[in-house]
This record gives C-alpha cells, structure tokens and sequence, in this order.
C-alpha cells in the first residue's frame, strides 16, 4: 500500500492522535462552565443576592466554558500548523506500507522500519484511515480507499486481537 503524506492527512492524523485528550479538556471546560451556572442559579435563589448577580454569574458560565472550548479548538489548529511547518521533509512525502503475516513495514525514500505487530499499542480507526500505534505518537497511517478489501479484514482482526 502507497500513501503521500498530504497536509491534509497529516492533520487527519493529528486530530485523531489528539482526539481524545481534545475531549477530556472539552468536558472539563463544560463541568467549569456547569459549575458557574449552577452557582449563578444558587445566587438567584439566595435571599442574600439579588438575581441580577445570580444572571451574571450564569452566564459569565456560559460564555466562559464557550470561551474555553474556542480557544482549545484555534490552539490545536495552530499546534497542528506549526508542526507541519517544523517538518518540511515530510511534506508530500511518499509512504510505502508492506504487511506481511507478522509485521509490516514501512519506507519512505529517506527511512524504512519494521514493526511487529505484536508491539502495536493500538488501532485507532477514523472514517477515512487506520492508524497503527507502535508508540503515543508514532506509528502507520493506513488509508482505507487504498486498501484491499481483505487488507481491511486483515487490519480489523489486529484491532480485535489488540482491544481484547
């Protein structure tokens, strides 16, 4: 199986790679902005406050957890950008991925390895692409259109045999 390292994959690659972290700091921001909200509601039922504060508090909630939430999004495309602009050697650079029984390999003009796969981490499937992980950030981008039906069959067997 071939693939070219397109910008556009290695963004792909990184949303998928970050995707889970992206989504626990999502769900912190949103219990930070629940929080305030429901602190804004006991101000309002507090004789102690007026409801002019308990609304401010709310929604001071609000619009913190949708800052927080915009602000992680803009910082991960950024982050993304600058990576790729740190790594100019692998723009459009053209990935060979051989699999065989036990392990695949993987060559680029400049570098190939090999990876059992019995030290894969995990597979973490997308709507377009396989990634198999040999580390946190490394591993094989594997682009389903490109595969052979029994390849995918082949890929999602490791997956089970990986998850259970």
């Amino acid at each position: 199986m071939e693939m070219i390292l397109t910008e556009d994959e290695f963004r792909k690659s990184c949303q998928a790679l970050s995707s889970a972290a992206v989504k626990r700091l999502q769900i912190i921001y949103i219990v930070i902005g629940s929080i305030c909200c429901l602190c804004g509601i006991a101000f309002i039922l507090s004789p102690i406050f007026s409801l002019v504060e308990g609304l401010i508090i709310a929604i001071a909630g609000v619009v913190l957890c949708g800052i927080l939430n915009l602000n992680l999004m803009v910082q991960t495309k950024k982050d993304v950008e600058k990576a790729w602009k740190a790594h100019p050697e692998l723009h459009d650079i053209v990935i060979h991925i051989t699999f065989f029984e036990d392990h695949f390999t993987q060559t680029t003009p400049t570098v190939s390895s090999n990876a059992d796969y019995t030290d894969l981490k995990k597979i973490i499937e997308t709507e377009t692409n396989y990634y198999l992980m040999t580390g946190e950030t490394s591993g094989a981008i594997v682009v389903k259109d490109r595969c052979a039906s029994g390849l995918i069959d082949f890929i999602q067997n490791l997956q089970r045999r990986i998850n259970s």
